[in-house]
């Protein structure tokens, strides 16, 4: 938007906190100094996935603080603030942690179907996008199945471990979507170890997926893909409907390994690894999501890896290759809102590169209209709408507006 500062203007502010010279930062970061001048003088909105990363590694920062994504909540955001509150007080429990003379009243705990019927809501909730349902339903969710854990005994406590893994695995899905990688972290580590607990290995590899996702934010892409590729290699599922699940979940796991690849722009690496995942569409042949079993990265099949295959060109910055492969993508009612809503960013992007504003304008409605608030969490779409009013020069373009006041939350 107009009063956002640009990656350009980030830039050169980060880089002015640390001392560096351009040239400094062009020798800590491998990206030329003609690039680094570039950006900081046209003040551009514009830059790939992979020099952000390394820029923002030579500045010790997240790439989310030069696109421009609060890295601290401010006094203003107190819905924002609330709702990372809620999330503290369910991931990290004070009562218990050894020492701290802090008691809950004890609470029964539900029964299992319950307990499983409202993972299934609150998946469905976050596939969505639909933020408030979700946050709002964690508490009780994660504080439920630690009671049910509590009282019961042998596959009945092993079930409710398993729910209890998943209601972590959507607190740190809900973290990240906050800026809050840490916290997500923290939830992760709880998913883990309630996944042990219930001695299910897919689920244990859906904490993997996560985990992958938080690192990739965390600017650690090598071991984003170390740990993917390694789980991945772990699960080693044959190609064959007797072991679907476990090949739904390695084909996540694979993804989240591409694009691990393209963020440290091994590009051949990428498309080795997509073209390997592709090897289990002939079992994996439509895109359903199962809002209970492996959480969010049950959603997989053919759409989605052409919709990785996008979001790996526009990393590389291949607009017209990513609009290309665009046309490639099915149309599923089995991919979920959020699903579809990340790829038509990309799709975007591509456009706005393209200098194609008014279709650009026209696929950012669609993501408006589908997930109206889980495009406000979007640093990218913030970012693409930037580019799109500094590109468009004095043509007006019908829709823009509505566009900027929804990110400014000044619409529904």
């Amino acid at each position: 938007m107009p009063d956002e500062p640009s990656i350009g203007q980030n830039l050169a502010r980060l880089r002015g906190q640390t001392g560096l010279t351009q040239q400094e930062l062009a020798d800590a970061s491998g990206v030329s100094v003609a690039t680094i001048r570039k950006l900081e003088r046209d003040g551009r909105s514009t830059a790939l996935m992979g020099t952000l990363a390394k820029l923002a590694r030579a500045l010790d920062v997240k790439p989310s603080a030069l696109l421009g994504q609060p890295q601290a909540l401010r006094q203003e955001d107190g819905e924002r603030t609330a709702s990372v509150a809620v999330l503290r007080r369910s991931i990290h429990a004070l009562d218990e942690m050894p020492g701290v003379p802090v008691t809950v009243e004890e609470r029964e705990g539900p029964a299992l179907d319950e307990l499983r019927r409202t993972v299934r809501i609150l998946w469905q909730a976050y596939h969505d996008g639909r933020h408030a349902l979700l946050i709002g339903g964690l508490p009780d969710l994660i504080g439920g199945a630690k009671a049910a854990v509590r009282s019961l005994r042998g596959e009945g406590a092993r079930e409710a471990a398993a729910d209890l893994s998943r209601g972590y695995q959507l607190a740190a899905h809900a973290a990240v979507h906050l800026a809050q990688d840490d916290l997500a972290r923290s939830a992760l580590d709880r998913a883990m170890l309630a996944a042990d607990a219930a001695e299910d290995p897919l689920l244990v590899a859906a904490g993997c997926t996560g985990l992958s996702w938080v690192l990739l934010r965390q600017n650690e892409p090598e071991l984003a893909a170390r740990i993917a590729v390694a789980k991945a290699a772990e699960l080693n599922p044959r190609v064959s409907p007797s072991d679907y699940p476990a090949l739904r979940m390695w084909g996540r796991l694979m993804l989240c390994a591409v694009t691990a690849a393209s963020r440290q722009e091994d590009h051949d690496g990428a498309k080795e690894l997509l073209d390997e995942t592709r090897r289990c569409t002939t079992v994996v042949r439509d895109d359903a999501t199962d809002y209970t079993n492996g959480g969010n990265y049950a959603f997989f099949g053919p759409a989605k890896i052409d919709m990785i295959a996008v979001e790996v060109a526009v990393s590389q910055g291949r607009s017209g290759e990513a609009l290309r492969l665009a046309k490639r993508v099915t149309p599923s009612r089995r991919v979920p809102p959020t699903g579809r809503s990340r790829h038509l960013l990309d799709v975007a992007q591509a456009q706005t590169w393209e200098s194609q504003f008014t279709p650009a304008v026209s696929t950012l409605t669609r993501v408006r209209e589908a997930t109206p608030e889980w495009m406000r969490y979007q640093v990218l779409a913030r970012v693409i709408v930037r580019q799109i009013v500094e590109g468009k020069g004095r043509r007006r373009i019908d829709g823009l507006l509505p566009l900027v006041e929804h990110l400014n939350g000044r619409t529904g």
